[in-house]
Formats: structure tokens, C-alpha cells, sequence
């Protein structure tokens, strides 16, 4: 599986999604730079009245949809992408956050603007609603194949790979069995799940600011101790995304193409920017277009350029990364920098970053399952939570190279149909947006 991973992203899909995000960009003339960071102070605001069971507001849904983003990818996918392409992969991780955020903007604008108005209708904020509208009639497949890949990324990359980097940091941490940790994880997703749209919403809402505001706090305050030391981290950053690394006395290299494989996949794996899912909680309204459509675009901004940065960082200026890799690397970071406390702390945020990656995650392939005929939502959902179950047992790198693969067949399904339409409707876009 690894080499297939790697064939697809190197240097093939790396490529072809930063030049496409920039085509959006320029397209777009930068709207989805342009105009979000208004929005902030909206976020504060309380709840408005008039939520239904599929209707969210817009800072409910930004709140969920960090809590969906922020998950393994922060914490155990930064430090692997420079353990295997070094200092430079995290420039090519902003550069996805960068161009990957007007995917999220288009995605969630056409959603809103061309999809149904009925919250009960399977098209109802989806992204399944624009292909079936815009694509031919030989094309009305791909809507069909998109939520069925989307389902099964929901099953094995949201769920298996991050119930396995929770067990496998309980059972480090703690010692536990790791049978008992598959039993825990399936009873506390199963509880959230089972509820529907509004408990992973309460969930995500009450968890999310608490356990960013903590990993943040912890993680600046290493970085602002020894602002020197920051620096050069930062300038190993810039400096080796455009040319090779060498380590070890020449024995380990890190080359350009590396750093922009892993940079660029461990990017898109944090914030799922082009993948199409940015509807499921954006386009969950029928206010403006404009409006969901900019927030959807602030979530990588947050996601990457912060949250990851904070990683990436921390483990460049502290941590061992040519030796250790994955959240291991990341505990070890924040412990050689904070003792014990930073240690628990890190181990504490991945479980609840985990966590509210799966609860959201599993809404995603549900709508994607009642698109595809599902009935039995209710089976469906006790389904998910029996995958979280098996997560544990799994082979590490098995299932992060499937979830690599995922990710790219997603993307070119996606992001071919999706430019195609952004192109035929750019002048209304643009007219609406700005």
C-alpha cells in the first residue's frame, strides 16, 4: 500500500492540487482571502433560534468543523510529514491551507446556491447536490462514486486511523490493555453518535475551543520561551521546502519532492480542503451564500496555519525528529519541553482531538450512505462506532498508506468536475461573493 501511496502523491498530486488551488485563487481574484477574517468576531455571538435537525448556524458549524479538521493530522501527521520529508514539508503544508481554502469556498457556495432547500431532502448540503446539477448524464455517476469514496474514507481514515493513535497512546501512556481501550472508544463514540447531528454538535461545540485554547496555550508558551531558537526553526522551514536537506554526516536526505509529498498529503489529511465535506456543515443553512462559503474558507487558516504551525515548530526546535515519528515524536516535544504535564497534556488533546474527528466524521458518511439508499440510519450509526472497535488492532502504516489513497482518488474525482463548474458558473460566483 505505501508504494501506491506514494506513486499518487509523488510528485503527480502534489502538484496538480497546488496548481489547481491556484487556479481557484486566481479565478476568485482572492476572495477566499479577502473577505473571512470579518467573521471572527461573529463567533462570539450567542446561538440564533430556528435550528432544525439538518440546519446549523453558521458558529456552530465553524466550531464543528474545526473540531472535525483538528484531529490526528495536527498532532501525529505534522511531525510525520517532517520526519519523512523534513523541515520544508510544513511549508508545503501552509502552501495547501493557502490554496486549498477557496476549494472550501467554491464547494460550499455551490452547495448552498444550487442544492435544495429542503433539510430532508439526501442532497441537502452535499456536495453531490452541484455534480448531480451541472454534470452531463454520462457524468451523473461520479456524484454516486464521490459519496460512496467519502463514506469509506469516514469509515478508515477518520475512524480506524484515529482510534488507532489513541490506543496506541493510551496503551503507551497508561499501560492499559489495549482491548479495553477498543471497548471504551466504541461505547463513547456509540453514545455521541447514536444521538444524531444535534449531540455531535453539542459535543463538538462544548470540546473544541477547550482543547484548541489548551494545545495552543502549551505549545506558544514553548515557542515563545526561547524566541531564538523559534527562529531558526522557521528559517529551516523556508529554506529547505526549495532545496534538499541533509542529515546524519550525508547519510539521511531529505529531497525537495519528499518534502512536498509529505507536506502537501499530511495537509490535505488535517484539513480535508478539496475533498468536498466543507458542505455538510457550511451549507447546513439558508442564509446568504456568501456567508457559509466564508466561513468554510476560514477553517484551514485556523487548522493549518495555526494549529499545525504550532506543531511543526515545536517539534523542529524541540524535539528529536530525524530519530522518532508520528505523535510519539509530538509527545515527546512538548514533554522534553514541559516535563510530565506536556506529555499528558499532548496525550489528552489527541484522544479529544481524535474524538471529535470521528463523531463529526461519521454525520459525513452517514448523509453519504442515505445519498447512496441507505434506511437504516440508526444500524448505520452503530456500524460506525463497531469500525472504531477494530482501529486499535490495526497496523499502523497499513492504514495511514490506505488513507493516503483515499485522500487522492477523493481528490481527483472531486476537484476535475468541481473546476469544470466553478469555471461555467464563475461570473455569478464572483458576483455573489464579493
Amino acid at each position: 500500500m505505501a508504494w501506491i501511496a506514494a506513486w499518487i502523491w509523488n510528485p503527480f498530486l502534489s502538484l496538480v492540487y497546488l496548481e489547481v488551488g491556484l487556479l481557484f485563487l486566481l479565478l476568485t481574484r482572492g476572495l477566499s482571502w479577502r473577505r473571512p477574517w470579518g467573521l471572527f468576531r461573529e463567533l462570539g455571538r450567542g446561538q440564533p433560534a430556528g435550528e432544525g435537525e439538518r440546519v446549523i448556524s453558521h458558529r456552530r458549524a465553524f466550531i464543528a468543523a474545526l473540531a472535525t479538521s483538528i484531529g490526528v493530522g495536527n498532532l501525529a501527521g505534522v511531525a510525520t510529514a517532517i520526519h519523512l520529508g523534513g523541515p520544508g514539508a510544513l511549508f508545503w503544508m501552509w502552501m495547501t491551507a493557502i490554496t486549498g481554502n477557496a476549494f472550501r469556498m467554491c464547494s460550499t457556495y455551490l452547495a448552498i446556491q444550487h442544492g435544495p432547500s429542503d433539510p430532508n431532502s439526501p442532497l441537502f448540503a452535499t456536495p453531490m447536490a452541484y455534480l448531480d446539477k451541472f454534470l452531463p448524464r454520462s457524468w451523473k455517476w461520479l456524484g454516486s462514486f464521490l459519496a460512496g469514496m467519502i463514506l469509506v474514507k469516514g469509515l478508515v481514515t477518520a475512524n480506524l486511523i484515529q482510534s488507532n493513535s489513541v490506543a496506541h497512546a493510551v496503551v503507551g501512556e497508561f499501560g492499559l490493555p489495549k482491548m479495553l481501550v477498543a471497548l471504551v472508544l466504541f461505547g463513547l463514540v456509540a453514545v455521541v453518535v447514536v444521538g444524531g447531528l444535534r449531540s455531535i454538535l453539542n459535543f463538538s461545540v462544548l470540546l473544541a475551543p477547550w482543547m484548541m485554547g489548551l494545545y495552543l496555550g502549551a505549545g506558544l508558551w514553548i515557542l515563545l520561551s526561547d524566541p531564538a531558537r523559534t527562529m531558526g526553526a522557521l528559517g529551516e522551514v523556508w529554506r529547505y521546502a526549495f532545496q534538499p536537506y541533509s542529515a546524519a554526516g550525508g547519510l539521511l536526505g531529505y529531497g525537495v519532492m519528499q518534502a512536498m509529498q509529505f507536506g502537501v498529503s499530511r495537509g490535505v489529511f488535517s484539513h480535508n480542503s478539496g475533498m468536498g465535506v466543507a458542505p455538510f456543515l457550511h451549507g447546513a443553512n439558508r442564509d446568504h451564500p456568501a456567508r457559509g462559503a466564508m466561513f468554510a474558507a476560514l477553517v484551514p487558516m485556523v487548522d493549518t496555519l495555526i494549529v499545525c504551525s504550532v506543531t511543526g515548530l515545536v517539534v523542529l526546535s524541540v524535539g528529536n525528529w530525524h530519530e522518532w515519528t508520528g505523535a510519539y515524536l509530538t509527545v515527546n516535544a512538548f514533554q522534553s519541553a514541559l516535563g510530565d504535564g506536556g506529555r499528558g497534556l499532548v496525550v489528552v488533546c489527541l484522544m479529544l482531538f481524535a474524538f471529535t474527528t470521528m463523531i463529526n466524521w461519521a454525520y459525513f458518511s452517514e448523509r453519504c450512505y442515505e445519498y447512496l439508499g441507505g434506511r437504516n440510519i440508526k444500524g448505520y450509526r452503530w456500524f460506525f462506532a463497531g469500525v472504531t472497535f477494530l482501529g486499535p488492532f490495526f497496523p499502523v502504516a497499513f492504514i495511514w498508506s490506505v488513507g493516503d489513497i483515499l485522500i487522492g482518488v477523493i481528490l481527483i474525482v472531486h476537484l476535475l468536475p468541481l473546476t469544470m463548474i466553478v469555471i461555467k458558473q464563475l461570473p455569478e460566483l464572483k458576483k455573489v461573493l464579493t
